[in-house]
C-alpha cells in the first residue's frame, strides 16, 4: 500500500508540476500575444494622429494663403494703373504660396479636399487675369469683372474649410 501511495504522491506531484508549467507556458504566450496587440494597437493609433496632425497642418496653411490672397485684393477697386500693377504683382506671389499650399494638400489628400483646394486655386488664377486686365485698362467693366471674380473666389473659401474639418473628422 505504501507502493501504491508513494506512486500515486509522485504522479500528482509531476501531474500538478507539469499542470502549473503548461499554464505558465500558456500565460506567457497569451501575455506576448496581448503585448503584440498592444504595440500594434498603439502604433497605428500614433500612425492616425500623425497623419491627422500633417493634414491639419496642411489644410491651415492653405486656409491661411486663401484668406491672403482674399485679404491682399479687397482694396485693389480704385487704384491707378501703377497701382494697380503693384497690386498685381503681390498676388502673383501670394498666388504661388497657394499653389504651393494646394500641391501639398494634393499630396495629404482626401480627394474632397484636394477638388475644393484646386477649384480654389483656379479662381485664383482668373483673379490674376482680371487685376492683369484692370491694370491695363482701368474701366468701370474691368473693375466690375474683377470685383465679381474676388467675390466667387471668396465664396470658395468656405467649402475648402468644410471639406479641411470633413476630412479631419474622418481621420
Amino acid at each position: 500500500m505504501s507502493d501504491n501511495a508513494l506512486l500515486v504522491a509522485g504522479l500528482t506531484g509531476i501531474t500538478a508540476i507539469a499542470a502549473s508549467s503548461l499554464a505558465s507556458w500558456l500565460t506567457s504566450r497569451g501575455n506576448a500575444h496581448a503585448a503584440r496587440v498592444q504595440v500594434s494597437a498603439t502604433t497605428e493609433a500614433q500612425r492616425r494622429e500623425s497623419l491627422r496632425q500633417t493634414r491639419r497642418a496642411a489644410y491651415l496653411e492653405l486656409i491661411d494663403w486663401a484668406h491672403a490672397v482674399a485679404d491682399g485684393l479687397r482694396g485693389v477697386d480704385g487704384l491707378s494703373a501703377a497701382e494697380y500693377e503693384a497690386a498685381l504683382a503681390a498676388h502673383r506671389e501670394r498666388h504661388q504660396h497657394l499653389r504651393r499650399a494646394v500641391t501639398l494638400i494634393g499630396l495629404e489628400g482626401p480627394s474632397s479636399v484636394d477638388v475644393a483646394a484646386s477649384h480654389l486655386l483656379i479662381m485664383s488664377g482668373m483673379l490674376g487675369t482680371a487685376l492683369a486686365a484692370a491694370a491695363e485698362n482701368v474701366s468701370r467693366d474691368n473693375r466690375r469683372e474683377f470685383q465679381d471674380a474676388l467675390r466667387a473666389y471668396i465664396r470658395l473659401i468656405r467649402p475648402v474649410v468644410d471639406a479641411a474639418a470633413a476630412a479631419l473628422n474622418e481621420a
